[in-house]
């Protein structure tokens, strides 16, 4: 079990919508998972769930193992004070705050149909490792679908990096130098600073 499978498990909600307990017996219905946080801190936060008839709103910190909180030193972080919800594959520690009060744990190790476990050990599976998990796949679709496919896919990409360079034309009156500037700075603020370097541009 990898957590990044629990990720996605519990972000499309790839478990029974009714009858979740905690660790605790406690009925748990979630309303909404939250948002998927890829930076520091719990890994999705504004999550609401019903605990115990109980309406709560906070984060969800999801680990392989319970006992993995303290391997990553969670207790001592202040950002994980608000985590409504510990959700595990296995439960082999009860998992306190800093408060001493006790975090609700989901295991989710009985919730999970044994398909999505099957298709995930066969997409992943070393032996079978490819650049493109479904590229065996690939030579069966119709090549007009295909090729349609993926013709569109090259349009849309253009048309959203299109609108982009628009919106910075009308912000710099038209200076295409302004723009390239900008354009190079997005691109080497990368994924995660990008929009950051373009507001540093603009200033």
């Amino acid at each position: 079990m990898k957590e990044d499978l629990l990720h996605f498990i519990w972000k499309y909600k790839k478990y029974p919508v009714n009858g979740l307990e905690t660790t605790s017996n406690e009925p748990v219905c979630i309303k909404s998972a939250g948002t998927h946080n890829h930076l520091s801190g719990p890994d999705f936060f504004n999550a609401q769930l019903e605990l115990n008839g109980q309406l709560w709103a906070g984060n969800v910190e999801i680990h392989v193992k319970s006992s993995d909180w303290y391997a990553h030193n969670h207790q001592e972080d202040r950002n994980y004070d608000n985590v409504i919800l510990h959700v595990v594959w296995e439960d082999d520690i009860g998992v306190y705050r800093k408060d001493g009060g006790q975090i609700p744990t989901l295991s989710l190790k009985n919730y999970i149909p044994v398909q999505v476990l099957e298709n995930y050990q066969k997409l992943f599976n070393v032996k079978n490792h490819r650049f493109i998990n479904c590229e065996n796949d690939f030579d069966k679709v119709d090549g007009f679908i295909r090729n349609n496919w993926l013709d569109r896919l090259f349009i849309e990409r253009l048309e959203q990096k299109s609108v982009y360079i628009n919106e910075l034309l009308c912000y710099t009156n038209n200076n295409w130098e302004q723009v390239l500037f900008l354009m190079l700075l997005k691109s080497f603020g990368s994924k995660i600073n990008r929009e950051i370097f373009v507001e540093i541009g603009k200033s």
